[in-house]
């Protein structure tokens, strides 16, 4: 006998979930798959001057890696505010488009980093596109709190300024470069990137503690009769 529940209606909440996931995924992925179609050996260096070439374009390949890693960290983070998500909502999906939008720009100006590295105007508007990015971030993350009751599955409700904090880790720091840019902190500048993974451990003071479960009552005696 064949089981009823085979037969149910597909959830539509469930599957309008699932595309904008598996479409949020594919920009990620085609953008993260641009950083590197970006990367051109120099002209004039044939295979045998092969490490000549590469020591070329060392800008390019310093702004291909750091670019692919801070993505990576956008996608990881896109993906914590998402599976906290237990319903689709339209307001959130078009948060979303916006991200996306910011995080597709990543590409050019990591071309623009590569070919004139980071003591310029190419790294400042670097910085302001990572800012972009986490604020869209963070922005997700408001949209979703807004009703987290209906939105969001009951493990992350109250949790918003702990996640805020780890979503804007990026943008934090990005900003902190583009001012010490602005100063001419050049060095300080070009490696402001090192701080994402300590705000985001410090982020960790803000995170709501579990509250411990009650000890069990201790059997009731019983009184002989």
């Amino acid at each position: 006998m064949a089981d009823p529940a085979s037969h149910a209606e597909p959830d539509p909440q469930h599957m309008l979930l699932e595309r904008m996931l598996f479409f949020s995924d594919a920009v990620f992925a085609i953008v993260l798959t641009l950083l590197a179609l970006e990367l051109r050996m120099p002209a004039g260096f044939d295979d045998a001057h092969l490490l000549e070439g590469l020591a070329e374009m060392k800008s390019e390949l310093i702004a291909f890696g750091v670019s692919f890693a801070i993505v990576g960290v956008f996608w990881l983070a896109h993906l914590s505010v998402l599976r906290a998500v237990a319903r689709f909502d339209w307001v959130l999906t078009a948060v979303n488009l916006v991200f996306l939008f910011t995080v597709t720009v990543t590409p050019f100006v990591a071309t623009l980093v590569g070919a004139d590295g980071t003591t310029g105007n190419a790294w400042r508007l670097y910085c302001l596109a990572m800012v972009a990015i986490s604020a869209m971030l963070c922005a997700l993350l408001l949209v979703s709190h807004r009703d987290e009751e209906r939105l969001l599955h009951e493990a992350h409700h109250g949790r918003l300024a702990y996640r805020m904090v780890r979503a804007g880790a990026p943008g934090i720091a990005f900003a902190i470069g583009f001012f010490m840019s602005l100063e001419d902190w050049r060095i300080a500048a070009s490696v402001c990137w090192l701080l994402v993974p300590l705000i985001m451990l410090a982020a960790r003071l803000l995170e709501p503690r579990k509250a411990k479960p009650a000890p069990p009552a201790p059997p009731a005696e019983s009184t002989p009769s």
